[in-house]
């Protein structure tokens, strides 16, 4: 795919974002990871958060993002705002919470730069309710999007709102296996999912534990009333399926810096797929694409991420 013939979106076309927004902190140890023992190594920090990577990855693909999330009062919370205006996402709609912290995300990576533990701190995000959403500001850029995303880190009753009261496309990215199953209740109302092989099967159920289990997730997602399912299963590769097909995708064939963040770069090329109206299967490669890059950089977000970066890994995977 030539980055001059890579599919735009409409040049009115606006993204609204709900969900997290979150400081990540994250360990990375030099070596083999011991359990239950100081690690050398290094920390990074940076901004993260499911609803807020996907907007920034969005947004690097020249797309007119919003985020709606909310944010606490400390200083934390000020730089990582900064930082997503900074990355061309607007904030202007989104909450301060004052006397609460912002929402922090503490990981650690093994010495295949895999995920060995997390503990996420997203209390504030409570404060995005069904009420807080229908304040005039928030109501009218949701009315106003071409497409909206939502992540699991919404309360229930928050995603069932979203899913009765916007009129664009409502695409989900389920987060955690804790959260997904807040997505069981409105499965029919979703143009698209993005989940992955544990997220899927807390969702449904069932065990999902590789390709084949995966393709037959999504194909059982889009049974349920889902327009389209994609379930990403980690160095297995991804799997898709629509009304009128399904299929799987083999994973980048990348070196690895950090798994972090790919998830949501993948959904971020989801998306852009969904908005250009390319088919579920080009939407899937352009998620694999966003993701291959994503993989390669300790950041959670990568600053190559751009449209003609992601091109070329289409091309090069043809």
């Amino acid at each position: 795919m030539r980055s001059d013939s890579t599919p735009k979106p409409p040049r009115d076309a606006r993204v609204v974002v709900v969900g997290g927004a979150n400081t990540d902190v994250v360990g990375i140890p030099a070596g083999v990871l011991v359990p239950r023992d100081s690690n050398p190594g290094h920390v990074r920090l940076s901004a993260g958060g499911v609803a807020r990577n996907i907007a920034e990855n969005l947004a690097r693909l020249g797309v007119e993002t919003h985020l709606i999330t909310a944010f606490g009062s400390d200083p934390a919370s000020s730089e990582l705002a900064a930082a997503c205006q900074l990355a061309g996402v607007d904030v202007g709609a989104s909450l301060i919470a004052e006397g609460l912290p912002g929402a922090r995300y503490l990981a650690i990576v093994d010495e295949t730069r895999d995920l060995a533990v997390a503990v996420n701190d997203m209390r504030v995000l409570d404060l995005l309710t069904p009420e807080a959403l229908e304040a005039d500001a928030r109501m009218e850029l949701l009315a106003a999007a071409t497409l909206v995303v939502a992540d699991a880190n919404l309360p229930a009753a928050t995603l069932v709102w979203l899913a009765t009261h916007v009129s664009a496309p409502l695409v989900l990215d389920t987060v955690s296996a804790a959260k997904a199953p807040r997505a069981a209740a409105i499965l029919g109302q979703l143009a698209a999912i993005k989940t992955s092989a544990l997220e899927s099967g807390a969702l449904l159920g069932r065990r999902v534990e590789d390709l084949a289990d995966a393709r037959s997730a999504a194909e059982e997602l889009v049974a349920r009333g889902v327009g389209a399912a994609f379930v990403s299963c980690g160095p297995a590769g991804a799997a898709w399926a629509d009304g009128g097909a399904s299929g799987t995708l083999p994973a980048p064939d990348v070196t690895v810096a950090s798994t972090n963040g790919a998830g949501d770069a993948f959904a971020a090329g989801v998306t852009y797929g969904l908005l250009t109206d390319v088919g579920t299967e080009t939407a899937a490669r352009l998620g694999s694409a966003v993701a291959s890059i994503a993989l390669e950089d300790e950041e959670t977000v990568s600053s190559r991420v751009s449209l003609e970066a992601v091109a070329a890994r289409m091309k090069e995977r043809a």
